[in-house]
């Protein structure tokens, strides 16, 4: 991708951020606010540096790194799918389901960095209204700001619960030191929802893969942000809906035949992508099979691919969670594995903690030919359309309160990708027990995927889970959400809260 320059306003502090949209660079070399943003490519870049940034896998920075701070990680480290061999202090209170507020790394890190992104992208939409460009235009650079800000505040909220929302106050004096609180729930859910559904009407459905504007924030999106928070809130009608919206065939998306061709640099931007960040050598690289592979693994390619053997997925959740024979997402879920000297490791032969003896190997991307160390150049796929499928699958059932045909067919489009055979009513006994297999559909499609620690809060499963799967001695119900950072209380002087019970 093509570096931007961006100057994110002439009221805050001059930033030099990657996008993860492949625009043409801008170099700013002083802020003069007489003469800038003044113009429609003035407007892209700011939005392009508020509200793109978030949304990365840049190496080791974004929301989506490869590494103990993208949000996929450790949502599924923090669930009964993830562990990891790595020792260092980022890992253990993850992986055991032991947060506390006094932490420097993973979720503290997430909250410190991104909750001043809330007030860039509101700063940012203060300056795209008073901007005198085309009406259209800057209707698309506001719905894309809203977009992701909505977005961020949703996984804010998913996270640390209600957060702390800018004022008029604080934009008007960015650099007041005054506390904010933390608004309540109700104002941090009409928060989220009011971006997204105003971002709706003024994006385009979607972006072929290729053109200009591939990468930007879409209808398609949105709605799957949406969705994703209405499930959350447990209003399921409304989850409904916007899974009905996004399975219109005028959207153009479809499950790809085959599991283990959906995260290959042959099949980028293919029809189950609903929208990935584009990662290229050199600038927005991810890092996943560098993080996941065996050293003495023998099975790839590009012997200049780094291996640092760490994450896995346990053997609880593989004995759980993977009972039908002939499971196609196994071909990319390493259960064994043969050395180049000849030994075989597997769940009864498992080696060392960088061999099997964690659980199996995460491998699920495909091999960049050009990768050298680290760094893959393949799109990270953040949302696809098995994810929909499945969420619509039980926002239906919900809502009906019964197993119904139509639910019944979207969950059997996914299991029978896999190569099994379809589920039957008669399979299921009721309700509860159609959304436990669902549960573990989704466990079994979205590893990895940052989907599994949401999906058990909302099943009510995550404390049962992580004790009786993960073996955690620890976790308890408080858990469920992680404490806000004890910098942040500290500094908020009585004002900010803290969550329950940390």
């Amino acid at each position: 991708m093509k570096r931007i320059i961006p100057i994110i306003s002439a009221v805050m502090v001059l930033s030099s951020l990657a996008s993860c949209v492949g625009l043409d660079s801008v170099d700013y070399s002083a802020i003069n606010d007489s003469i800038f943003p003044q113009t429609d490519d003035d407007a892209d870049a700011i939005v392009v540096g508020a509200a793109y940034s978030p949304f990365r896998s840049k190496n080791y920075v974004g929301l989506f790194t490869s590494a103990h701070d993208g949000i996929h990680v450790f949502s599924d480290m923090a669930s009964d799918i993830g562990t990891c061999r790595f020792t260092d202090s980022y890992w253990p209170s993850i992986i055991n389901i032991n947060f506390n507020a006094e932490e420097q790394q993973g979720p503290v890190i997430i909250y410190n960095n991104y909750i001043r992104d809330i007030t860039r992208m509101s700063s940012v939409l203060r300056t795209l209204e008073g901007m005198d460009i085309e009406q259209e235009r800057k209707d698309w650079y506001i719905a894309q700001t809203r977009c992701g800000r909505g977005w961020l505040a949703y996984i804010l909220y998913d996270m640390f619960g209600p957060i702390q929302l800018p004022t008029e106050e604080l934009l008007d004096n960015p650099a007041s030191t005054t506390p904010i609180p933390r608004a309540t729930q109700e104002q941090t859910a009409k928060f989220i929802e009011d971006d997204l559904l105003a971002a709706i009407p003024d994006l385009d459905p979607r972006y072929e893969y290729g053109t200009a504007n591939y990468g930007r924030f879409t209808q398609a999106l949105a709605y799957t942000v949406l969705m994703k928070f209405y499930m959350h809130e447990g209003r399921w009608e409304d989850a409904e809906k916007c899974g009905r919206e996004l399975v219109k065939p005028e959207y153009g998306f479809g499950l790809m035949d085959h599991y283990k061709d959906i995260f290959t640099l042959e099949n980028e931007g293919n029809k189950e992508t609903i929208w990935a960040c584009n990662c290229s050598h050199g600038e927005n690289m991810q890092m996943w099979l560098t993080h996941t592979i065996p050293k003495d693994y023998a099975g790839l390619k590009n012997s200049k691919i780094e291996r640092y053997n760490g994450y896995r997925v346990t053997w609880s959740f593989m004995d759980a969670a993977f009972i039908y024979p002939g499971d196609e997402r196994l071909e990319v879920l390493l259960t064994e594995y043969t050395t180049s000297s000849g030994t075989t490791y597997n769940q009864e032969n498992p080696g060392a903690l960088e061999n099997l003896q964690l659980g199996a190997v995460p491998m699920k991307y495909g091999e960049d030919p050009k990768q050298i160390g680290e760094g893959s150049g393949i799109d990270w796929i953040v949302f696809r359309y098995a994810d929909v499928l499945t969420l619509l699958a039980e926002a239906i059932a919900r809502n009906a309160n019964a197993v119904t045909d139509e639910a019944l067919g979207y969950l059997n489009d996914v299991h029978t990708r896999a190569g099994l055979a379809a589920y039957e009513l008669s399979d299921f006994s009721g309700l509860q027990d159609f959304l436990d297999e669902l549960l573990d559909e989704r466990g079994r499609e979205l590893w990895f995927e940052g989907c599994r620690r949401t999906d058990l809060i909302r099943h009510g499963k995550f404390v049962e889970y992580c004790r009786d799967r993960k073996g955690s001695t620890t976790v308890d119900e408080h858990m469920e959400l992680f404490p806000i950072p004890q910098s942040v209380i500290n500094e908020g002087k009585g004002v900010v809260a803290q969550n329950p019970d940390y």
